[in-house]
């Protein structure tokens, strides 16, 4: 049911956003003004600023590819194949999602990036959906082995505050328009909630149909 409500509210929250894009809507003007403004402050701001915007784009990218490759050879290892697929279809699922949708729709980016620049179609915002669905995950992996209430809601509070960090590093360098991101988180949520959720349902019958034939 979680996983539904999630694919639902992922494509309805994409959807509004897709047609504001599409029909030239208010939130443009937003996007706009936000992408003149803060690599402006960036470019202003002291050196620190830099390296710490900048860390947002490796945090999303080679940082979290670091991480799943390293969490799949341990999960091969110890044969947990459910959270195994669960990295591997998540990840690869939202690269090929976001390489289809922002190709498709063809956004170009703002013409204020800073330090880090980039070419590809900006929306959704690879960065984004990729950051909801692995961090996301870890959370989900994390949460139901930590038994004080505290160290869950830590947890939780964690993966928002790093899934926020790279988004809004992201529009901070003009590297997307702000409604990038926010489509990227919500493509992020739908492709969570649909294939994890699709894989937990999977192994369960697998379970399941072992069980009976023991």
């Amino acid at each position: 049911m979680i996983g539904l409500i999630l694919f639902l509210f992922g494509c309805l929250v994409f959807g509004a956003l897709f047609y504001n894009l599409r029909a030239q809507g208010p939130l443009l003007a937003w996007d706009q003004s936000i992408a003149n403004t803060l690599p402006a402050i960036g470019l202003n701001s002291p050196p620190f600023v830099k390296v710490l915007m900048n860390a947002g784009f490796y945090i999303g990218d080679q940082v979290l590819v670091g991480f799943a490759v390293l969490l799949g050879i341990y999960f091969i290892i110890k044969r947990y194949w459910q959270e195994f697929f669960m990295v591997a279809l998540g990840l690869g699922g939202a690269s090929l999602l976001f390489l289809s949708l922002s190709n498709w729709i063809g956004r170009a980016r703002p013409l204020t990036q800073i330090w880090i620049f980039e070419k590809i179609p900006g929306f959704p915002s690879g960065h984004a959906i990729s950051v909801v669905a692995f961090y996301g995950l870890l959370a989900y992996f994390l949460v139901p082995k930590i038994t004080s209430a505290f160290g869950k809601a830590a947890v939780v509070v964690a993966a928002l505050l790093v899934i926020g960090f790279v988004g809004f590093s992201r529009v901070f360098t003009g590297g997307h328009y702000l409604t990038d991101v926010l489509a990227g988180f919500a493509v992020g949520l739908a492709w969570s909630g649909a294939i994890y959720t699709l894989i937990e349902l999977y192994f369960q019958k697998r379970r399941s149909k072992n069980v009976k034939k023991e």
